[in-house]
């Protein structure tokens, strides 16, 4: 938001710099031109991060709706003023099924974004971006045990990645890797996570 405010601020500038000159007798001489010029440079540097977030923030909106079957999804990347009041700081991604509000912490939209630029090229702290997502869209379908909703995030993460745009055949070896390695020191780990046990869904493509 604060990045947008001075864009807006230099574009007012612009917009004066136009209006002042065409009063003058001078005109729009070579001084004006590159005030304005400059002026447009700084305001576009300023708003290309903040939209490319907002576009962004659309892009998972609409995949997180039909990876929750339909119910509506808004997907927000928090930034340092957004994390100044969230009252879940202390998590790296929350959602309210009640209103359809996936927030992701700082930093986590740009792993995020990394992943689906090159999901071959990243550690595994950046790779599970994309099981972050998927965990958050699965509290979105109704889900709010954070163990089942880790594993049923595990069942469908390749579902997600492809809808995201990633290969369905590399978000499958991701998330294979990471419920074989990673998931079994997850806090929300399961014994049920796993073939022919509770949380087994019996999905006909199961990343099992």
């Amino acid at each position: 938001m604060l990045l947008l405010l001075i864009a807006a601020f230099f574009i007012f500038l612009i917009l004066r710099e136009i209006n002042n000159t065409q009063k003058s007798i001078d005109g729009f001489d070579f001084s004006s031109k590159t005030y304005c010029a400059i002026c447009l440079l700084i305001a576009v540097a300023a708003a290309w991060s903040p939209i490319k977030t907002l576009r962004f923030e659309s892009f998972l909106s609409s995949r997180a709706s039909l990876l929750a079957e339909g119910k509506a999804a808004n997907v927000h990347c928090n930034t340092a003023f957004d994390a100044m009041f969230d009252n879940r700081i202390n998590v790296i991604g929350h959602a309210n099924p009640e209103t359809g509000d996936i927030v992701f912490q700082i930093s986590w939209c740009e792993r995020l974004m990394e992943y689906l630029d090159q999901p071959t090229q990243v550690d595994s702290r950046t790779r599970y971006s994309l099981m972050l997502f998927t965990h958050e869209v699965m509290h979105i379908r109704g889900e709010l045990n954070e163990q089942r909703t880790e594993c049923q995030a595990i069942q469908r993460n390749h579902f997600a990645g492809e809808l995201l745009g990633v290969p369905r055949s590399v978000a499958r070896k991701h998330t294979l890797e990471y419920f074989h390695n990673e998931y079994p020191n997850h806090p929300y780990f399961s014994v049920d996570c796993a073939p022919q046990k509770a949380y087994d869904e019996m999905l006909s493509d199961s990343i099992w």
